[in-house]
């Protein structure tokens, strides 16, 4: 049995907007191994980059986050503030939605970068940065004159590969990639998700999560894939399984959206609103019974590698 990177248990977010708790993750339960890519599949609304704000402990209050986030034995949701600092970074590093923009417009890409590893004590000098920031870009496919240049110099691409580089500094135990192809064409997103799975190679990752709507680009990265639908994880299962016996009649319509847009699922499903203590997508399945409606499923075991939640299996 390959070694955990991460065990979550139990974890729930729900954001504090227009004076009331709105939940976004509700129950959920995984698990990441060592050297895996993890994808986390659903629409938009269904909680995904929640889930990934949550594991790098980044939702504050009024908001409320519960539940356990274990590495390394040690439960993220009672580490200090010392010890987060450590935990970020260093153990868990995250590519965030639309973080291509982030870059400080006045800074050179290398001053930047060279801050990064003397800030967070990856390195110890100067000429130590400045050699791991040519041995990190070349790492992603960048030239190290990238260095010498401005965020307004470089494409999309360059800048998300350079993100991508800044957050395999200090080698961690999980990246967790968020959209990191969005708003990119088709060839630069095909290129950098090449260059992500040749990282997974190296020594730089240790497990990945990746954060995508789009159903192509998960059968192209993942090894397993968790299906969310309004904050709920409906489906867990290798790519083949999910891809290719899809259980839940969620995932099913998914499968069957390959033909339609993504707009065009969520029209279907009603978005990414949340609420109701049944299965979210009871009133939309030819399958439905009176208890979907009216309770979660709990989640079923159909293999080793492959577990649903529907009131369909199981009992």
């Amino acid at each position: 049995m390959p070694q955990k990177t991460l065990e979550v248990e139990n974890l729930n977010v729900s954001y504090f907007i227009k004076n009331r708790f709105v939940d976004a993750v509700k129950d959920l339960n995984f698990n990441l191994f060592a050297g895996e890519i993890l994808g986390i599949l659903g629409e938009s609304g269904a909680g995904k980059s929640t889930v990934g704000w949550a594991l790098m402990r980044m939702i504050d209050p009024p908001h409320r986050v519960s539940g356990r986030i274990v590495n390394r034995d040690q439960d993220v949701m009672s580490m200090s503030e010392r010890e987060l600092g450590e935990y970020r970074w260093r153990r868990a590093a995250m590519i965030f939605q639309t973080a291509m923009n982030s870059l400080d417009p006045v800074s050179t890409v290398g001053r930047s970068f060279r801050r990064l590893l003397l800030d967070k004590q990856i390195v110890k000098s100067g000429s130590e940065a400045q050699t791991m920031v040519g041995e990190l870009l070349d790492m992603v496919g960048l030239t190290p004159l990238v260095a010498d240049m401005y965020p307004f110099e470089l494409s999309g691409g360059m800048k998300q590969r350079v993100l991508i580089a800044m957050a395999l500094a200090a080698r961690p135990d999980v990246l967790i990639a968020d959209e990191p192809t969005t708003a990119l064409d088709t060839l630069t997103q095909f290129s950098i998700l090449n260059t992500m799975l040749d990282l997974r190679k190296s020594d730089r990752i240790g497990s990945m999560i990746f954060i995508s709507h789009d159903l192509s680009v998960q059968a192209f990265m993942a090894d397993r894939v968790m299906v969310m639908l309004k904050g709920r994880m409906v489906e867990l299962g290798s790519k083949d399984d999910v891809f290719g016996k899809p259980a839940h009649p969620y995932t099913q319509f998914l499968m069957q959206s390959l033909r339609f847009s993504f707009d065009d699922t969520r029209k279907a499903t009603g978005g990414g609103k949340q609420g109701g203590s049944g299965c979210p997508f009871a009133q939309f399945c030819a399958h439905a019974m009176e208890r979907c409606y009216q309770e979660f499923p709990r989640t079923t075991p159909l293999s080793a590698t492959h577990s649903v939640a529907c009131h369909l299996y199981g009992e």
